[in-house]
């Protein structure tokens, strides 16, 4: 009985350090490096409106952006930091069972495995890699396709 409390009290505190990586974000709170925010939305458009909010409350130089109506990564986008390249801001918007979570990281300019995804029958890999991804104006990044076994 003693072990099952124990591996409850254990699950329950792992539980808590992994979510406390994220903030729930609210739509007062939407500057740049404040910290990694997700947020769950029931539509499309909503997404795409916040993502519009926050790239122009930031000021962010960006290109064209691509969103990808109706398919599982509805969004993906970066912005290398042009005062301290070591930086890189990532949003992107997967598919949930019911709506859109949607994800703004602030984090280090280094290869970022993101998670993989299937559209259709074939498999994509969600990864930013500087190398690659070397634009300093805020703008979309296409997955990888991951051929199957």
């Amino acid at each position: 009985m003693k072990a099952i409390i124990f591996i409850a009290i254990l699950l329950f505190g792992a539980a808590s350090t992994l979510k406390a990586q994220y903030q729930n974000m609210n739509e007062d709170f939407i500057e740049v490096g404040a910290g990694n925010f997700f947020v769950h939305l029931d539509k499309e458009a909503d997404v795409k409106k916040l993502v519009n909010s926050v790239i122009k409350a930031n000021r962010f130089p960006n290109e064209e952006l691509v969103f990808n109506k109706g398919k599982n990564l509805f969004f993906s986008a970066y912005f290398v930091n042009p005062s301290d390249d070591n930086f890189v801001y990532i949003i992107h918007a997967e598919r949930a069972l019911e709506g859109y979570e949607l994800y703004f990281l602030y984090c280090i300019n280094s290869l970022c495995y993101h998670f993989e995804y299937e559209e259709g029958k074939d498999l994509y890999q969600l990864v930013y890699d500087p190398e690659q991804n070397k634009s300093k104006v805020f703008t979309s990044f296409n997955p990888t396709l991951v051929n199957k076994p």
